[in-house]
């Protein structure tokens, strides 16, 4: 992130950066917890290990093209 913001808008592009993991992290608690009430815990975690694995897979493929 600070390789990429000018440095008068450092501070913003982090509270950006945050903003959207912070809305990442609700979204995945939220999802996980249906999973976890409406299905089974189990579902809960294969879904979250499934993201675990699938996330670096496709960093990787966006950063070879």
């Amino acid at each position: 992130m600070a390789a990429l913001a000018r440095k008068e808008l450092l501070g913003s592009a982090f509270d950006a950066l945050a903003t959207v993991q912070s809305i990442g992290h609700l979204a995945a608690s939220a999802i996980a917890g249906v999973l976890w009430s409406s299905v089974s815990p189990t579902a809960a975690f294969v879904h979250l290990a499934r993201w675990t694995v699938l996330a670096p897979a496709g960093l990787l493929v966006s950063i070879r093209r």
